[in-house]
């Protein structure tokens, strides 16, 4: 097979198994595109390009050293011949064709979605900050949801350990996205994660965001005047002295550049609904399936970040119980998408699945 033969063919495959995550992100981008053209918020596609290189670099230098370490061990006598077995064996060619065109799409993802994100109030002027506490007393009993949680969270190492957890969703988040993107096992599983992630950003974290323009209990001081959260945030400030909370900085950053105009990196202040917990979720909804420590793991973490995002400030309660039940939503509407979309029906597909019928 020719060289032009067989990269026309890799770029067919690569699209049918990635068709429903590529019209997704190409329709959102369009319609984000117009809205910036229409609201004048400025967009800037390169925005994590330097980050997502760093990363992948980082993800690749692992898998050089995980790999080197492997052939030491076993100390082939071809080494290049061993190396070559092992690629194949991982299915290495097959995770780059279908996961390097994902991989290179994503920074561009989220570069359009921080843009957007951070215009909201260009769209929508921050309002339902209010009507949010409001919800948050009526569903703890009369008081603020921080205030509900305080009696169990409220020691300097609890903050602590929030807070490093809150710092690592972070870290969660993109390892269980990359290990789907470059995923052959299940093609129309990967679909289905895929369609929710962006999904998930999309709806949540810019359309029901935009709708419901609310700021957080760390910003409602500077943005409304309103000191119904400066005792959380006093509290925050003298853990500090002891325990770090550097989700304090964070704000800070986040407050400094809401007065800039254009996008940042992570930059955009938005509270309802959270796009944290609303991603935790979607990865204890992935990871359950593996079982033991993986599912109840992810539970865990979903649990930590949703308390975390309460009581550091960055949310009300009712964003992440929004979020919790808004994903699973999502989920089963992509598994429908997924289920009746021919994913990954090349000629690998067909022919795996001809030696499985057989």
């Amino acid at each position: 097979m020719s060289i032009a033969r067989l990269a026309v063919r890799s770029g067919s495959e690569a699209w049918r198994a990635n068709q429903l995550f590529f019209v997704t992100v190409f329709a959102y981008g369009l319609i984000a595109l117009i809205a910036a053209a229409h609201w004048k918020i400025v967009v800037d596609i390169k925005l994590y390009n330097n980050n997502f290189l760093f990363f992948g670099s980082i993800v690749t230098l692992i898998l050089v050293i995980v790999t080197s370490g492997r052939l030491i061990i076993r100390r082939p006598k071809q080494p290049l011949h061993a190396l070559k077995d092992l690629m194949l064996a991982s299915k290495l060619p097959d995770r780059l064709k279908i996961g390097l065109p994902v991989a290179l799409v994503l920074p561009i993802f989220f570069s359009i979605f921080t843009s957007i994100k951070g215009g909201i109030s260009k769209v929508q002027p921050f309002y339902a900050d209010s009507t949010l506490v409001a919800i948050d007393r009526a569903l703890h009993g009369g008081v603020d949801a921080w205030r509900f949680f305080q009696p169990i969270l409220g020691f300097g190492p609890s903050t602590f350990l929030l807070n490093v957890l809150y710092n690592l969703w972070f870290a969660e988040v993109f390892i269980v996205l990359f290990c789907v993107v470059f995923s052959t096992r299940n093609e129309r599983l990967r679909a289905q994660f895929l369609v929710t992630f962006v999904l998930t950003w999309i709806l949540l974290g810019n359309v029901l965001a935009t709708v419901f323009a609310s700021v957080g209990p760390a910003f409602v001081l500077p943005f409304y005047g309103d000191s119904t959260f400066s005792p959380l945030m006093d509290y925050l400030r003298t853990t500090d002295i002891t325990y770090p909370v550097s989700a304090l900085y964070t704000q800070n950053y986040l407050l400094a550049d809401a007065g800039l105009d254009g996008p940042r990196l992570g930059s955009g202040i938005s509270a309802f609904p959270s796009v944290h917990v609303a991603a935790a979720t979607l990865n204890a909804i992935y990871l359950r399936r593996y079982g033991g420590v993986l599912r109840w793991g992810s539970v865990t973490f979903l649990i930590a970040i949703q308390l975390g995002s309460v009581h550091l400030g960055w949310h009300y309660a009712v964003d992440g119980y929004v979020s919790m039940l808004a994903t699973p939503a999502i989920w089963a509407a992509a598994g429908w998408l997924s289920r009746n979309h021919r994913v990954g029906a090349g000629p690998v597909a067909e022919i795996r699945q001809s030696a499985v019928s057989s």
